[in-house]
């Protein structure tokens, strides 16, 4: 028999385009098939992440505060708007994401794909954690200390 947090997961799955300002804070989505989903205004606070399938979804204005998403799948997925203070997004892939007036405090980044995000500011990436294997998109520079602090600039 299946566990239950994998039944709730198959039923969120089926109700993806119906997601807008839903609860799903505390869920266990690890590996959810969540792409294209309308997750805009949903509080995934606290929520687990994991390896989930994001691309395309619309998060905007969403509560992923605290949530994990380590090695999430986050394509073009629009995160304006969204909390992400405290969110773990270690090693995921954020290519050609809306980061657009998303809260980035205290953000975990380490090893992220940020290479191709749209709107990230240098303010978003200092409140955040990173490390030198976090990507950085073309308009930003980082240039990291010997103490392991860095520098982020806007490219001209």
């Amino acid at each position: 028999m299946l566990e239950d947090w994998i039944l709730n997961r198959i039923e969120i799955e089926k109700s993806k385009d119906k997601l807008s300002g839903a609860d799903l804070s505390d869920a266990k989505l690890i590996k959810a098939k969540l792409n294209n989903a309308d997750l805009s205004s949903a509080d995934l606070s606290d929520a687990y992440l994991i390896q989930a399938n994001l691309m395309d979804a619309d998060l905007s204005d969403a509560d992923l505060s605290r949530a994990v998403l380590t090695q999430a799948d986050l394509k073009r997925v629009n995160l304006s708007g969204a909390n992400l203070t405290d969110a773990y997004l270690n090693e995921a892939d954020l290519t050609e994401a809306d980061l657009e007036d998303a809260e980035l405090l205290e953000a975990h980044l380490d090893g992220a794909d940020l290479s191709k995000v749209k709107n990230l500011t240098c303010e978003q990436i200092e409140d955040a954690y990173i490390d030198k294997n976090t990507k950085f998109p073309d308009y930003l520079s980082i240039s990291w200390s010997q103490d392991d602090t860095f520098i982020c600039k806007l490219n001209p």
